[in-house]
């Protein structure tokens, strides 16, 4: 073998190995940090609350994630309603998942998932129709409401 054409191939390898890295346009970095979570209920409003849920947006196919409500678990005795993140292809571009539950009495409670498989949330005495709203917001940019239901709670 020619010896003098080795290290000019050995280099020409070693720039194809390092660029093939960086050849993926819609991965805008890796998964999101972690932040603690906040909790805030409020009194019934002055303004009067809707039961009647809204329009809701589709994310894009490759950034689709997965929740599940579950109206009675853990414990039907306490009329408890959960709400988990269940992940998805989109879970890495996830910066935020808000929850806003809108109990039957009006009073409205608003709390934060981290986009982590797993993380759920609990609404105990939820005894009714409640309306539930999950907006997730991407580390692309862009906020996403991707469920308003009403959620009825034996």
């Amino acid at each position: 073998m020619n010896f003098r054409l080795l290290p000019a191939l050995i280099v020409l390898l070693l720039a194809f190995s390092l660029s093939a890295a960086c050849t993926n346009p819609g991965d805008d970095g890796g998964p999101s940090p972690t932040e603690t979570p906040t909790v805030t209920a409020t009194p019934a409003p002055t303004t009067p609350v809707s039961l009647t849920p809204g329009p809701t947006q589709t994310m894009p196919p490759e950034r689709d994630v997965i929740f599940q409500i579950e109206p009675g678990y853990p414990s039907r005795v306490t009329h408890d309603l959960s709400i988990a993140f269940r992940g998805g292809k989109g879970q890495d571009f996830v910066k935020s998942i808000d929850v806003r539950v809108t109990r039957s009495t009006g009073e409205v409670v608003t709390d934060t998932l981290q986009p982590r498989i797993g993380d759920d949330l609990i609404i105990n005495n939820a005894k009714g129709e409640n309306r539930v709203e999950i907006t997730v917001s991407l580390i692309t940019g862009g906020s996403y409401k991707v469920k308003d239901e009403i959620v009825e709670v034996p």
